[in-house]
């Protein structure tokens, strides 16, 4: 597309077309897999009918000299198409706007209202980051816009931005431009459910290593290093034609150091197909309290690969049914699997009645992979862990996580105990207890 055009004047156009995302994975020389996303045109059949060069004014590390190869600006572009969508499309007949390049503040702050204030499917209403990153995505995309086609475009930049005093940590002023937009909203009072009461999770795990020993370990990989979900299916084994992905330091045979290489999202399938995403690319240790428990799930884990067909191009660490590396979705099946059928049940079955009290809860709440990763973060709190080293071991690029679980200290102490040794044990009593048994996958 050699330039941005707008709408047809046919109004049937418009119930027929909306924009849309085009994602395109490539592998760089290095065989590092990265993503591109670019604004498209498609029918109602999700067809692709019209590219766009509209993903040109969106980008991600503006300004900086560096941009990372694999830096990719999906989350933005996605809010732009909601903006295009609702401007050009489901509200033409109140404002008449036809061209990207017609579209006026009223109209804007109407979106923005609607974004924050239209409910959710569940009941639920957008939170305030949401809503800011959405104002924010969309006014840096007109104000690039604005750069380039001068006064063709209707909004002028006092239109987008205002320069605000703020302070740096050193308490110097500065001048930064901030959106001119103000939008209200409700506040979002449902909390995701997360909570992984320690007894639950150390049955969790046992019914695991019995019931679905494909996925043990990488449950074992959140909850003793956090990693995220998606992040565990790109983990690959010691020995891997693609590196190491896992590397043991030892002493006199006593696991020292254990390291998970997540610097690079590699392919692990012959057929393309992503695994999961990495959110911050490191090398993640595992948290030393659980080193024992997580070397004993590693060396039950080498024994049940040892009996399992994969790709040996690949050595992924996880496989599912068929061989390949296990995806996101085939973890997520799994883990439900294992929660509605086993771990549920057993709750409800319990003679302790906090146990029975929990499955209830389950009865009436998804407990979802992100739950994990919850759990390790509440264990660094009772462990004394301050921001620096929460947000260390968390994998976090920002501290406002970390901060958040320490505001909460005091509740979790009183909930919740620290329980490294007793998973160990309770690994190594139940290691003959394991079963292949491969339902629901």
């Amino acid at each position: 597309m050699g330039k941005i055009i707008g709408f047809s004047t046919q109004n049937e156009w418009r119930t027929e077309y909306r924009y849309g995302l085009y994602r395109h994975r490539l592998i760089a020389p290095n065989g590092e897999v990265y993503t591109r996303h670019f604004i498209v045109v498609k029918n109602r059949f999700a067809l692709i009918v019209h590219f766009t060069r509209l993903h040109n004014y969106v980008g991600v590390y503006d300004g900086k000299v560096f941009a990372p190869l694999v830096s990719d600006a999906e989350t933005k572009l996605r809010y732009v198409c909601m903006m295009l969508n609702y401007v050009l499309i489901d509200h033409y007949s109140d404002y008449r706007i036809d061209h990207v390049f017609k579209i006026s503040r009223e109209a804007l702050e109407c979106f923005f209202r609607d974004y924050a204030q239209k409910p959710l499917p569940d009941g639920s209403y957008r939170g305030k980051q949401s809503i800011e990153k959405c104002v924010h995505a969309v006014t840096m995309f007109f104000r690039k816009l604005r750069r380039k086609f001068g006064t063709a475009v209707v909004l002028a930049e006092s239109d987008l931005v205002t320069e605000a005093a703020v302070y740096g940590k050193h308490g110097k002023p500065r001048k930064q431009k901030r959106p001119t937009f103000q939008v209200k909203g409700f506040n979002s009072h449902k909390p995701i459910f997360r909570e992984l009461p320690s007894k639950a999770f150390q049955m969790l795990l046992n019914l695991a290593f019995r019931y679905a020993p494909d996925i043990a370990f990488a449950i074992c990989l959140q909850a003793f290093a956090g990693l995220r979900a998606g992040e565990a299916m790109n983990v690959r084994q010691e020995g891997s034609p693609l590196g190491n992905g896992f590397i043991i330091t030892r002493f006199e045979s006593k696991p020292m150091k254990m390291e998970i290489d997540l610097t690079k999202e590699l392919p692990l399938r012959s057929d393309g197909v992503v695994c999961g995403k990495i959110k911050k690319e490191r090398r993640q240790y595992v948290y030393p309290p659980f080193m024992y428990a997580f070397h004993t799930a590693y060396e039950r884990h080498k024994i049940y690969l040892a009996g399992q067909k994969f790709e040996a191009d690949y050595c992924p660490m996880f496989i599912n049914s068929k061989g390949l590396a296990m995806t996101y979705n085939d973890y997520y099946r799994r883990f439900s699997s294992l929660v509605n059928n086993h771990l549920r049940p057993a709750l409800l079955e319990s003679d302790d009645n906090e146990c029975r009290i929990y499955g209830q809860l389950l009865c009436e709440n998804t407990l979802g992979l992100h739950a994990l990763r919850h759990w390790f973060s509440v264990q660094l709190v009772l462990y004394g862990e301050d921001i620096a080293q929460i947000q260390y071991w968390r994998g976090d690029t920002t501290p406002e996580s970390a901060l958040l679980y320490l505001q909460n200290k005091g509740d979790l102490v009183r909930e919740l105990d620290s329980t490294g040794g007793l998973l160990a044990e309770l690994l190594i009593n139940n290691g003959g207890k394991a079963v292949n048994n491969r339902d629901g996958l």
